[in-house]
């Protein structure tokens, strides 16, 4: 359910706090329709009583702003959002921001050279109805270039490896449409990868600029 992404909460499985994340609306949808589109076109879904759900992970100084009532991000999630008030509101941290000259609008952003060592990463955790469970993850530079990136690739896969992809067409998400050569065409381009379990935080940081 949305209200269970819309929330600050403990996973004392996976040894993490999370918050909610602005683009989980729109992505949890994504995967549910390829999901869908897994079984009705190809019989093979992701899962037959698949549930995804998408939080951000929270630093611990974000924590620890948050129960000491102060502002900033933590302050930002969780009482933006309903997660875990007591924070500033989101208007008080564009205020802040913009004090600071680093609120962008639309069409608008940081110089690349404020971007070098900027990241974003995507942790992945699954487990079936029985109790298996397994993780993965990516690493990759900012979410400008990253979004650049994926976009690129895609494309690039639909073009060059059209006779790997499983359909021929139709009203497709980009998992369904290219599968696993995207995935290996976003590896090969330098997005760093992980099968079996997470990076260790020594290797947050960005890969090489391609």
């Amino acid at each position: 359910l949305d209200a269970n992404m819309s929330k600050i909460s403990e996973d004392k499985h996976l040894g993490i706090w999370r918050g909610p994340n602005v683009y989980s609306y729109f992505d949890t949808r994504i995967v549910r329709r390829s999901n869908m589109l897994l079984a009705d076109m190809g019989g093979k879904p992701y899962g037959k009583s698949l549930n995804f759900l998408q939080f951000s992970v929270l630093p611990t100084d974000m924590l620890l702003q948050q129960k000491a009532g102060g502002g900033g991000a933590g302050g930002g999630i969780g009482g933006g959002a309903g997660g875990g008030g007591g924070g500033g509101s989101v208007e008080a941290e564009r205020k802040a921001l913009e004090a600071k000259g680093v609120y962008y609008k639309a069409g608008d952003g940081p110089p690349l050279e404020e971007l070098d060592d900027a990241w974003s990463a995507w942790f992945l955790w699954s487990q079936t109805d029985k109790g298996h469970e397994i993780k993965c993850d990516f690493i990759g530079r900012d979410g400008y270039f990253e979004t650049a990136r994926i976009a690129v690739e895609t494309a690039m896969t639909l073009v060059f490896d059209r006779q790997e992809l499983p359909y021929p067409g139709g009203v497709l998400t980009p998992a369904v449409a290219c599968g696993e050569a995207l995935a290996r065409r976003l590896i090969h381009s330098g997005v760093k990868f992980k099968m079996g379990e997470w990076h260790g935080v020594e290797e947050f940081n960005p890969p090489p600029n391609p």
